[in-house]
């Protein structure tokens, strides 16, 4: 693809760029919006010297004066999720800009040995457009653009929430399962009969396609889960030798140093539409049965062919609105002496420190522990500055396991000075479906009321695997709905809130300054709280099916003394929230 040509003016947010006779930017310039750099570079093809050889970089220099380094990738013909193309000249680099105003950009294209995985101002030879330069300017966001593309990138702000660039924070409500949602018979090269039959009826007409009629099923399932009030998915980018084996970067199953630009092309079109659709995506990056892969392959501790493969993914999808990237799932529980060896808390912490400086902004790094009977391998990392969450896998069955585990990791990492971003991605079940009272209480809102960022919902044993349609757990996605709308929409600072001492052995508690309380009656009966000085009003907020009430005869209490809060409108025997406010009289 050749460089379009420069326009010599600004039409809503589209290329200003100081006098030139081309320009290497494709699309708008928003502020929050994908950015795509494209450059001709010498005819290549989809081999190892390709990846391994050749290193492009643009270093952007934003209105502030802040530099960011964003790594490019091979592109082949520029059009390969359509045209299918295995070779071509075309490189690219995406950004995604913060700040409206005047930007300029270095970019540097290099050939060398192994240089596209060589750390620091590495040494090549200058190649074709390296060195070339320019400015552009960014206008200001469009703040109504859909799901994320108004909102600005998600970032780790030293807190226990991640927060958006408009200053917004977020709360996970996410599908753990399928694991294996790439494993998707549309993508190029993806050896699959998965087709998400069943959500073809969920795609609407201007959705993403590919191929002229390719992506339905996938696209569907977006749009389905968005419709629940989903806003975030748990799925493998590497499967191979795994649960799923099918789902993976690479032209083949072996061939780690040779990647499927069209496939990757195809995934980049369905995260970019995930993000429209204010879907965050969980990238997760190995699993138990490959977590040493690369090693066992290569030898070592940390494979040229891993350190490839984390390059590859930051250059594609690191610009992203709302990213977790996962290190490993179930990672530390050896399987065997092969791939599934235990991965090292060294090899952790060198694998997240190099994904951290692939990365242009502070994202969310963690890693998953399993079995779902011990975390120890979160111990080591407590403090390390590369880890900015965990992914944590329980027992939804243990009343307190979630709960007593989720709030150990968020005070331990909080006393170290770094906080981590906790969720409960796998409340584990075992064979068969969780039972809904159960998981509600267990695990959904155990982990809430530990203070966790989010909760994913797993589907037993195997299911994990086979999950075609989504609609067969809808009354799981529906309860994370209610209580993702209770904490957003309750107009309460649901960031603040942190898990606070309780003597009641059936109820847990979060409070925020002395305003806010929220109190979950695990099994019902009366709830009683002492509250600070002032006048207080009582709402009742029903977890089962999201209604929320009063009860007639106690509205407000004072406080100063421990203070009856009085009995659920209703059903008094089942599990019930209460939220209590400070009345700010002005």
């Amino acid at each position: 693809m050749r460089p379009i040509p420069f326009i010599c003016f600004s039409l809503m947010g589209f290329i200003l760029i100081a006098c030139s006779q081309k320009s290497p930017i494709q699309g708008d310039t928003f502020a929050y919006q994908k950015m795509t750099f494209s450059w001709n570079g010498p005819e290549l093809t989809e081999d190892k010297a390709t990846f391994l050889n050749y290193k492009m970089e643009v270093h952007f220099t934003d209105p502030d004066g802040e530099n960011i380094v964003v790594p490019g990738y091979f592109a082949a013909d520029g059009e390969a999720g359509e045209s299918g193309a295995e070779s071509g000249k075309v490189w690219r680099a995406h950004l995604l800009p913060l700040k409206p105003g005047e930007w300029s950009y270095r970019v540097s294209f290099l050939e060398g040995e192994n240089i596209a995985i060589a750390t620091g101002d590495a040494k090549g030879n200058s190649l074709a457009f390296d060195g070339e330069q320019g400015t552009f300017t960014v206008t200001p966001a469009d703040t109504s653009q859909a799901g994320f593309l108004g909102k600005g990138k998600l970032q780790y702000i030293g807190e226990h929430f991640l927060q958006f660039t408009n200053g917004e924070y977020f709360f996970k409500m996410g599908a753990n399962a399928p694991e294996v949602l790439l494993q998707y018979k549309e993508f190029d090269g993806t050896d699959s009969e998965r087709t998400y039959k069943k959500h073809i009826a969920d795609w609407e007409e201007g959705d993403l396609l590919w191929h002229k009629d390719k992506g339905k099923g996938i696209v569907g399932v977006v749009n389905y889960l968005k419709k629940q009030g989903i806003n975030s998915h748990y799925f493998l980018l590497m499967s191979a030798y795994g649960d799923g084996k099918t789902a993976f970067p690479w032209v083949g199953q072996d061939d780690y140093y040779q990647y499927d630009v069209s496939k990757l092309d195809q995934w980049q079109g369905l995260f970019d539409y995930m993000m429209q659709e204010g879907m965050m995506v969980q990238f997760v990056l190995s699993e138990q049965e490959n977590q040493s892969y690369f090693e066992f392959k290569e030898g070592g501790d940390f494979a040229n062919s891993r350190k490839l493969f984390y390059r590859e993914l930051a250059a594609r999808f690191g610009y992203l609105n709302a990213v977790t990237w996962n290190i490993g799932e179930e990672n530390g529980w050896q399987k065997d002496e092969g791939y599934g060896k235990s991965i090292t808390t060294q090899q952790r912490k060198q694998f997240a420190a190099y994904l951290k400086e692939l990365l242009p902004y502070d994202e969310l790094i963690v890693v998953h522990n399993g079995p779902s009977n011990t975390d120890a391998i979160f111990e080591d990392l407590v403090g390390d500055p590369s880890y900015t969450g965990i992914s944590f896998q329980g027992n939804f069955q243990d009343v307190t396991h979630g709960y007593d585990r989720i709030l150990h990791w968020r005070k331990a990492s909080a006393a170290s000075g770094h906080p981590w971003v906790v969720s409960y991605d796998e409340p584990y079940t075992g064979p068969e479906y969780p039972e809904l009272d159960v998981w509600r209480k267990h695990s959904l809102w155990a982990s809430l009321m530990a203070g966790a960022a989010g909760t994913e919902v797993y589907i037993g044993k195997g299911e994990d695997l086979r999950i075609q349609d989504y609609r067969k757990y809808q009354a799981y996605y529906e309860l994370m709905n209610h209580a993702k709308n209770f904490f957003t929409k309750s107009e309460i600072p649901f960031q603040e809130l942190a898990p606070q001492k309780n003597e009641a052995a059936n109820a847990w508690l979060l409070a925020a300054n002395d305003e806010v309380f929220v109190y979950y009656l695990r099994d019902g009966g009366e709830g009683e709280l002492k509250l600070p000085e002032g006048l207080f009003e009582i709402h009742w907020f029903n977890p089962r099916t999201g209604a929320r009430s009063q009860n007639e005869a106690l509205k407000q209490v004072s406080g100063g003394q421990n203070t009856s809060l009085g009995k659920a409108p209703e059903e008094i025997d089942l599990d019930w929230v209460i939220l209590v406010k400070k009345v700010n009289n002005k």
